[in-house]
Parts: C-alpha cells; sequence; structure tokens
C-alpha cells in the first residue's frame, strides 16, 4: 500500500512541476516605424522573459544612412542597434534614426536640401554672445559651449524653459532634435560660508545647520530641490529632471544613480549610492564645508535627540534637543510636485543624500508630521527642502 501511494504522489507532483514549467507566458509586439524613410517591416514578437535579436532594418532614406533604432521619433528615448538583442516587458514601437550623408570633396556645409532647424542660446540673466547652431533633423550633434557669464554665479546645464521646468541639456551634449528650439542657460548663484550650526552632542560629531538651505532663519522653508539637483525651478516632474531621459514603460530612465539596469536609460548603472559632491545642493549653495546628511546620519539624530512636533514664531515644525540641551527646528515646509506646494505646514519632508538601492528612483529622506515621524523613501523629481550637515573641523 506504502509503495502505491508513493507512486501517486510522485505522479501529482511531476504533473505539478511540468504545469508550472509550462505556464503560458505573455508575448509581445514591436513595430517598425521608418521615420521618414520608405519600405516594409513586419512587426516582431516577443515572448516574455525571453532574449530575441531584433529584426535587421530594412527601411531606406535618399541621402541618410540608417544608424539605428529608438523608442521616439526625434532620438530623445531609450536607442537601439540594428539586431541588437532585447527583453520586452511591453509592446513597443521603434522608430528609425537616420544620418544625413555628407557631402564629397571638401565642402563641410550643411546639404540645404536637408531637413535643418536651429538652436538659439538665451543668456537668461547672463552676459555675452552665442550664435544659434544649426541642425540637420535626425542627426546628433554636439551643443555649442556655453560662452555666456554671470557675476557671482556658475553655469549649471541648459534648458528649454527659462525658469528650468523644461527639458535639461549639459553642456556640450549630443542631441538629436526635429524643431527650432530656444535653450536657456541655467546659473547657481555662488555663496561664502557664513552659515551657522548647532553642535547636538551627537555620537559622529556631525553639526547640523540652524536653518535649511535657501532660508534666513529657523522658519523659513528655504528652497525646494529634486534630489541630485542643485538649484530651485517651475516644475517638478521626471521631464524636467536631470538625470532621467524621460519615462519608459513607467519607470524613468535614469542617466545617473542607478543601481538597477530596468530603471536606466539603454539599461544604465552606475552603482552611485550616495550624491557626490557635484550634485550636492547644500555643496553647491552654501561651500565645500556644507553637505547633504545621509541616511544614517538622518537616523542618528532621531536616535539622539528627543523631538517633539511644535510652533515656533507661528510656524509648524519638529524641534530636536540634543543631549547638550541644544536644539534645532525643522519647519514642515510640505514638498512640490509638479508646479504645487502641498502640506506645507502639516508635514516636513526633508532629502537624505541616500539612494533608495531598490528602487533607484526614489531616495531617503525624512518624513514628519504631528503625528508620525519616520525616514521613508520618495520619488527623487519631487521637490524637498534640505537641512545641511558639516564636520567638525
Amino acid at each position: 500500500m506504502k509503495y502505491r501511494f508513493s507512486i501517486l504522489v510522485a505522479i501529482v507532483l511531476t504533473i505539478g512541476i511540468f504545469a508550472v514549467g509550462c505556464k503560458e507566458r505573455n508575448s509581445y509586439m514591436v513595430t517598425f516605424n521608418p521615420n521618414g524613410g520608405v519600405g516594409t517591416m513586419s512587426s516582431q514578437e516577443f515572448v516574455e522573459g525571453e532574449e530575441k535579436a531584433l529584426s535587421a532594418n530594412l527601411f531606406v532614406r535618399e541621402n541618410f544612412s540608417f544608424s539605428g533604432w529608438n523608442t521616439i521619433a526625434d532620438g530623445s528615448g531609450t536607442a537601439y542597434s540594428d539586431g541588437q538583442k532585447v527583453m520586452l516587458v511591453a509592446d513597443v514601437t521603434l522608430y528609425a534614426q537616420w544620418i544625413h550623408n555628407k557631402p564629397q570633396g571638401n565642402d563641410t556645409t550643411i546639404n540645404q536640401d536637408a531637413d535643418t532647424v536651429c538652436v538659439v542660446f538665451d543668456a537668461n540673466g547672463g552676459v555675452g554672445e552665442m550664435e544659434p547652431q544649426l541642425f540637420v533633423v535626425g542627426v546628433a550633434q554636439a551643443l555649442s559651449a556655453n560662452a555666456f557669464t554671470r557675476e557671482n554665479h556658475s553655469f549649471v546645464f541648459w534648458n528649454t524653459i527659462p525658469d528650468g521646468s523644461g527639458r535639461t541639456y549639459s553642456d556640450t551634449q549630443q542631441i538629436t532634435i526635429s524643431e527650432n528650439t530656444t535653450l536657456y542657460a541655467q546659473w547657481m548663484a555662488l555663496s561664502g560660508d557664513s552659515h551657522s550650526f548647532v553642535d547636538l552632542g551627537l555620537p559622529s560629531g556631525i553639526l547640523w545647520a540652524t536653518c535649511n538651505v535657501g532660508a534666513a532663519n529657523p522658519e523659513d522653508y528655504g528652497y525646494y530641490f529634486a534630489w541630485a539637483e542643485t538649484m530651485e525651478k517651475g516644475a517638478y516632474t521626471w521631464e524636467s529632471y536631470r538625470y532621467a531621459e524621460g519615462t519608459t514603460w513607467n519607470y524613468p530612465r535614469l542617466t545617473k544613480y542607478c543601481s538597477d539596469p530596468l530603471f536606466g536609460d539603454n539599461s544604465f548603472s552606475d552603482n552611485l549610492f550616495v550624491i557626490e559632491a557635484s550634485d550636492d545642493a547644500a555643496t553647491a549653495n552654501w561651500g565645500s564645508d556644507w553637505r547633504m546628511p545621509t541616511s544614517t546620519e538622518m537616523q542618528e539624530l532621531f536616535d539622539n535627540c528627543t523631538h517633539s512636533w511644535t510652533t515656533q514664531n507661528g510656524i509648524n515644525g519638529l524641534l530636536f534637543v540634543g543631549s547638550n540641551d541644544n536644539s534645532i527646528f525643522l519647519p514642515a515646509a510640505g514638498y512640490r510636485s509638479g508646479c504645487d506646494l502641498s502640506y506645507d505646514g502639516s508635514y516636513g519632508i526633508y532629502w537624505t543624500s541616500s539612494l533608495y538601492e531598490d528602487v533607484p528612483s526614489r531616495a531617503w529622506g525624512l518624513f514628519f508630521g504631528s503625528d508620525s515621524n519616520e525616514t521613508r523613501q520618495t520619488y527623487r523629481n519631487c521637490g524637498l527642502t534640505i537641512r545641511a550637515v558639516k564636520s567638525r573641523q
């Protein structure tokens, strides 16, 4: 009897394993778009979890050479080479990318028969002159180096909107555009180290600033920053975020501070888990002695100080008192998302310099209100306040 029962169990287990192994998987389609070219290409089917080479390009375009595929027609999305092996998680349309064939001989002028567009550079508060730059549609080209200057400011990057809420480009970045574009210089104010701090008697010896970055006194909210950005802007979105090339399949395509290729632009990852000095808003605005606290240092503040919700000069916030009776006050400044300020007066949300490694589109921050406080992960494109720290000299 035992023998017959064992055989039955083995058969059931075998059937179960076979059923799991043969579970039906989703299929996704790639549609190929000639994007100015001519010819036909059939859609290509991909099975979930399987890597397969893209179909070879069959499109042609007069006076142009095929240079690859992109998820966005103007080449600003995720790029793929011809025949590249990919693994899909959704249906996608790939647009052919074209490079205009250069004239033969010594003639290096742009072919006037090609579609051309112009980039105009705006000093946006700075001074100097820069000539407009001509681009051929569909052809990648480096932006002219910034030649503008502004007193007591340093150049940070270009943006398609004056207040920095549009699409961002770094100096001399290679871009592909399809329409006339104006790029506005973005500036960061330079300042000396004249900011006060408090010794709270913490084990690490870290000193905490008495007010937020951009604030004149402890009750002021100060500036709002997206994570790893160094200046305020008009809108806090993934489209305006410095280290993302938009989104794909509901994920931001990160270009820096990315521990998971799923979130990276073209499967990018760099395993940078703490903001570098060049991207630290405290360092950029207050000088090299100052920086953003890490998540560990933020937790140390909680673990070694008493903290209580209070009102100071009419402003709600959290008061931290150290073992030496020194204290700092963090106003409940809320946060910015899109163009809106939310929950100011009710909640405080402060950035740390630490990436949330499991989901790199988020970073660690301090969250508190009248009834709760904790460190939690927040999307990097949101605008939060910053309380800076410095090391004991």
